[in-house]
């Protein structure tokens, strides 16, 4: 899930492809304002439409029958979300919802491709969703053997890069305690200490509903206490 920073410059496929061609996908689509925890893609329903971000962070997140979720993925500003069903026309994969308040550029999926092709940037759209299977391949290896405070820690890395270059908090997630045990497919009280301990060191500042990282470097290069082991 982790994703190199680079302060002032795109991201996402916004930054392979020329500006012409990232210009050409948004004044086609029908910009969307969303608010935070809204639901803009549902697993298991019909493809139809291509998200473009523009900003605002969005989660992926896959389901279990049985309601139980985990996040697989953040995208921010840049990135297109739902464009696996444009080319294999088979239902969604997982869930989309917004973190924080944002906009999107709403597609339709067939004018999506056409979009593409006219453009001639189809083997950097290919590129690009290789990327994103070659990050969930990564992400599914330390989901299931680093432990608690690696994964939180790598969360909020990935939370902070996603957020794009014009973000006026990047460091504030609007994620409470609960979101990010679920994200990380954890009982709250797997994540509660490891974040009572940073809180402590001044890593960071917790509030209802929220949190804001003070030092990401601190918290990315922090010691594995006891209380970071992994817990069902």
């Amino acid at each position: 899930m982790r994703e190199a920073r680079q302060p002032g410059r795109s991201r996402g496929f916004r930054a392979v492809v020329p500006t012409t061609a990232w210009a050409g996908l948004v004044g086609e689509g029908v910009r969307t304002r969303h608010r935070a925890r809204q639901r803009l893609l549902r697993q298991g329903d019909p493809g139809g439409w291509t998200l473009l971000c523009l900003s605002g962070r969005l989660a992926v997140r896959y389901a279990e029958p049985d309601g139980r979720e985990i996040m697989l993925a953040v995208r921010g500003p840049g990135d297109v979300v739902g464009e696996f069903s444009e080319r294999d026309g088979r239902p969604r994969s997982a869930t989309v919802a917004a973190i924080e308040p944002g906009i999107t550029v709403r597609l339709p999926e067939r004018r999506f491709g056409e979009l593409v092709r006219r453009f001639g940037i189809d083997t950097q759209l290919n590129g690009y969703i290789l990327g994103k299977l070659r990050e969930s391949a990564a992400h599914a290896w330390r989901m299931a053997h680093h432990p608690t405070a690696t994964r939180l820690a790598d969360l909020l890395e990935t939370l902070v890069a996603a957020a794009g270059p014009d973000h006026p908090a990047p460091h504030r997630i609007s994620l409470s305690q609960q979101e990010l045990a679920e994200a990380l497919g954890l009982a709250r009280s797997a994540v509660t200490p490891v974040l009572a301990e940073w809180k402590a060191r001044g890593l960071i500042r917790v509030g209802r509903g929220r949190l804001e990282i003070v030092d990401l470097a601190g918290i990315s290069g922090t010691d594995v206490s006891s209380s970071g082991q992994n817990r069902p």
